[in-house]
């Protein structure tokens, strides 16, 4: 086989994106054919800028998978509590409670799986402890950041809370400026970085400043929340870049 017909490397592609792109060829119709010729046509129209695909160490992988079902288990919970507080379920609060117990069980399970895994992997473990010194972030929200976004510390700033959907994007046209709306990113990654930013915006941190700062400068608590988010996830970011840094000065 020659080198020209040896295969590429497999690339990652945002499936938003993809769609956009079969979107903008103007096809309408979706079979399994129509959608594998546009991707392929989307392959090779972007073969040089997308990013090569990689698959996840072992331990990141099985970590991300109990995060995952770790948020399953906590959806479930959620739905179980709202149904205890209905008072037409009063006849089975009883069963509706066991269940609530046996959840949380599970989620604690979990949470010392996660735990060991992380301790047996000395780059998870060193990650972990630097995520734990940015303002809001726990050891409950630091792993799933690592499962979630293993991009943080080796992408810019602006790649980083763009992906975290904490960018705010213009809506801008001619003379008119409209407000600028955070979209897009990661859906699992906003509700951990809202948990964070109410967390730090509530301590003694420097991003508790900041937080007070925007209120009184007149913007409401969302827009504040939102900044704080997008604060704790570009800090985030630039201490795992540090660390990347320094471990690749040392090798």
């Amino acid at each position: 086989m020659s080198l020209k017909t040896l295969p590429s490397p497999p690339t990652a592609a945002d499936a938003v994106r993809v769609k956009a792109f079969i979107r903008a060829c103007g096809a309408n119709a979706k079979t399994d054919p129509i959608d594998a010729r546009h991707i392929a046509q989307y392959g090779l129209s972007r073969a040089q800028s997308l990013p090569r695909w990689r698959p996840s160490p072992p331990h990141e992988a099985k970590v991300k998978l109990l995060v995952l079902r770790r948020t399953d288990l906590v959806s479930m919970r959620v739905q179980e509590e709202n149904r205890l507080k209905a008072p037409r379920n009063k006849p089975i609060a009883r069963e509706i409670a066991g269940h609530i117990a046996e959840i949380k069980r599970r989620i604690e399970a979990i949470d010392k799986q996660i735990e060991t895994i992380i301790s047996l992997d000395k780059r998870l473990k060193d990650r972990k402890a630097i995520l734990q010194t940015v303002p809001g972030i726990g050891k409950v929200i630091a792993p799933m950041l690592l499962a979630l976004m293993p991009e943080l510390g080796h992408i810019d700033r602006k790649q980083a809370a763009s992906l975290a959907g904490c960018a705010p994007h213009p809506r801008d046209s001619g003379a008119h400026k409209g407000r600028r709306f955070t979209t897009g990113g990661r859906r699992q990654l906003r509700p951990l970085l809202f948990t964070a930013a109410m967390a730090a915006s509530h301590s003694k941190s420097h991003l508790a400043a900041t937080y007070r700062r925007l209120l009184h400068a007149g913007k409401s608590k969302l827009t504040a929340l939102g900044a704080i988010m997008r604060h704790i996830i570009v800090i985030a970011n630039a201490r795992l870049k540090e660390y990347q840094n320094e471990k690749i000065r040392l090798t």
